[in-house]
C-alpha cells in the first residue's frame, strides 16, 4: 500500500470522533493529576519542615592524639551517609547533616547536627580517639560505649 492509497480523511475522522468522546476523561484526569501533584509538593513540604524543626546536635570531641588514617575518615563518612535512611520517610532536603565548626577562647569544636529520627546514628563514634556528647536538652540520648580487650574504653 502506498502512501497516497491511505485514507487519510477517514483516519482524521475517525481520530476527530476519538478525541471528542475522551476529551472529557483526559480534562478530569489531567485536573485530578495536578491535585495530586500540589496535593504531594505540600506534604513533602510539610514533611521538610518538621524534620528541619525537629533536629538534634551532638558534639564531636578529638583527644589530643587524634590523627585518623584515610580508611577512618571513609567508614565515618559512609556512617553520616546512613544518617538518611535511618531518618526514613523524611525527604533529602530535611535529613541533611550539617558539621559547624566554631572556635571558641582558641579551642575549635565540632557539632553534628541532623534529624531527631536519625540520633542514634548521630550518636555513634565514627572515630577511636573521639567522644561524642548530646547537647542540652538531649538528655535522653546516651552515645553507646564499648569496652575493648580487658575492660578498657
Amino acid at each position: 500500500m502506498n502512501l497516497p492509497d491511505l485514507p487519510v480523511d477517514e483516519l482524521l475522522n475517525q481520530l476527530r470522533a476519538t478525541l471528542g468522546t475522551a476529551a472529557p476523561y483526559l480534562v478530569a484526569l489531567s485536573v485530578l493529576g495536578a491535585a495530586v501533584w500540589v496535593w504531594w509538593t505540600i506534604r513533602r513540604a510539610a514533611l521538610v519542615r518538621e524534620a528541619l524543626a525537629d533536629r538534634v546536635q551532638v558534639e564531636v570531641i578529638p583527644t589530643a592524639t587524634f590523627d585518623p588514617g584515610e580508611g577512618e575518615v571513609g567508614r565515618w563518612a559512609r556512617q553520616l551517609g546512613r544518617v538518611y535512611y535511618a531518618a526514613d520517610g523524611i525527604p533529602a532536603r530535611g535529613s541533611a547533616v550539617r558539621l559547624r565548626y566554631t572556635a571558641l577562647e582558641g579551642k575549635m569544636r565540632c557539632f553534628i547536627e541532623g534529624p531527631a529520627a536519625a540520633a542514634a546514628v548521630l550518636n555513634m563514634p565514627g572515630f577511636a580517639e573521639v567522644e561524642v556528647r548530646t547537647q542540652q536538652g538531649q538528655a535522653d540520648i546516651r552515645p553507646v560505649r564499648f569496652t575493648g580487650p580487658g575492660g578498657a574504653l
